[in-house]
């Protein structure tokens, strides 16, 4: 769907049917005044009530429960009434899922936000719904641990967030996506019953593993209120590197050498396309282009150390560095001198969302593509795109590490279907998925639906009758209910 701010004010009810909405919330949820807070439609605003594309929302009452038990009689009382709600994290996502539609009632879980606990010797942390990305990875770090997941939008994702939409990174080709981050889930079910299995062991084998349910299934099947976390080691120093070169043959050649130098030691491979760089450096001025524009990709290295003598690991990676940089013909190499050079070349891979927001009317693709794939799908797809619109500008980036490819296309009077088409027929052509680690959302719930397998499909929606078969809660995310 078009970004372009249009959608959000077309969906807004008028102030009669919020006011009602509003009294009947508080009717329902009448005595629970100390352990909630509730928002009016009124007074709520933008930051609950709208996405951050300004694509999806709708005025809708917020409630803000301090407690689990305060959240799980809510949800109970709301189910019992028959209203319909939606579960909402730091609204950083980019599909619209936790934006309110029309008559749907905001479950916000910003006040569970504390961190419980942080076993230092099973390494685990155990941390509310609400609880924000950054703050759980200084947490960890303040005890010598570290959790890896890692995210651009970290200052305002939550974990309850990341969970419900399976997050993925800057670090999923070494330590995985959200998942596998997870040991136990506490969670609300659509009719206000508590599921809770906290185990803070790393084998669980008695009966299903529910929480694998819940976890990317986007606030469609429950809504997650604590978690068990898994820690990893602290490294004791990182490197950020940039590598630049000219053709895609030698960012997939520089991936395979990389893994081949230094194992477990690469936990980051960003690539930046040129189109992307020269935008957001050069237009933007966010961050440096460290090739000055002499590079057709520019490629982000992370390299996690643990060796208690830090000179032999910085030997070793010169070293590879080296031989690398011989093997791909290039003398574009940069390793950063301080945690502020490093910054700053992180800052331009950062800024995607700033990117998005300047390039107008636009489409955000998040797809996977096999990596062996990816030399020639992504032609065919700049070329449809080329026949399309010759002056449609995209931006291309990503985690290219784990084949996860994200494209901005500005479509100022461009068909917007018509690109959404091409590029999601090129990538299911390829084996790929046309959500990498977004999800599904309300954006590409249609597409989903239409190239996606019957019988999968069929699948998907009988677990959600299972556990919610009201739809009441988060309904038409992923596929809606025929």
């Amino acid at each position: 769907m078009l970004s372009d701010n249009q959608s959000y004010a077309a969906n807004k009810r008028s102030d009669s049917k919020a006011s009602d909405l509003d009294a009947a919330v508080l009717r329902i949820l009448a005595g629970l005044s100390d352990n909630i807070s509730i928002l009016d439609s009124a007074t709520a605003g933008p930051r609950y009530q709208e996405d951050w594309s300004g694509a999806f929302g709708a005025r809708s009452p917020v409630v803000r429960p301090r407690t689990v038990a305060a959240l799980a009689e809510a949800v109970r009382r709301l189910h019992e009434a028959g209203m319909r709600m939606v579960a909402q994290g730091g609204m950083s996502g980019l599909v619209g899922g936790g934006a309110p539609m029309q008559d749907e009632v905001v479950i916000s879980l910003e006040l569970l936000n504390r961190i419980e606990a942080c076993d230092l010797y099973g390494a685990t942390m155990t941390v509310q719904a609400g609880a924000t990305l950054q703050a759980v990875q200084e947490e960890a770090e303040r005890h010598g641990l570290f959790y890896p997941v890692d995210l651009g939008s970290r200052g305002s994702c939550t974990v309850g967030g990341n969970i419900a939409t399976n997050a993925g990174g800057n670090r999923v080709l070494q330590y995985g996506m959200t998942r596998a981050s997870v040991l136990g889930l506490e969670v609300v079910l659509p009719d206000g019953r508590l599921v809770s299995r906290m185990g803070r062991v790393a084998k669980d084998n008695a009966g299903y593993d529910l929480k694998q349910l819940f976890i990317g299934s986007e606030g469609t099947l429950g809504i997650v209120a604590r978690a068990v976390l898994k820690l990893q080691p602290l490294p004791r120093q990182r490197f950020t590197v940039a590598l630049g070169v000219e053709e895609l043959d030698q960012v997939l050649r520089a991936l395979a050498a990389c893994r081949g130098q230094f194992g477990p030691m690469l936990t980051s491979f960003e690539v930046m396309w040129r189109d992307f760089v020269d935008f957001v450096a050069r237009e933007l001025g966010i961050g440096r282009d460290p090739f000055g524009g002499r590079c057709g990709y520019v490629v982000l290295l992370e390299l996690s150390c643990y060796d208690r003598q830090p000179e032999r690991d910085e030997a070793r990676v010169m070293d590879a560095l080296e031989d690398l940089s011989a093997s791909l013909s290039t003398q574009h190499v940069v390793i950063a001198k301080s945690l502020s050079e490093a910054a700053e070349l992180w800052r331009m891979r950062d800024a995607s969302g700033e990117a998005a927001r300047h390039l107008g009317p636009y489409l955000s693709f998040d797809v996977s593509i096999p990596t062996s794939e990816l030399q020639d799908c992504l032609p065919r797809i700049y070329a449809g795109l080329d026949a399309i619109d010759p002056a449609m500008r995209r931006l291309t980036y990503g985690h290219l590490g784990d084949g996860n490819v994200h494209l901005l296309v500005g479509c100022q009077g461009s068909p917007a279907d018509g690109v959404e088409n091409l590029v999601y027929r090129e990538v299911m052509r390829s084996g790929g998925s046309i959500s990498a680690e977004h999800g599904i959302g309300l954006e590409k719930s249609q597409s989903f639906q239409r190239l996606y397998p019957a019988a999968e499909l069929d699948a998907m929606r009988r677990v959600k009758r299972a556990f919610d078969p009201g739809a009441l809660l988060g309904r038409d995310r992923i596929f809606g209910l025929p």
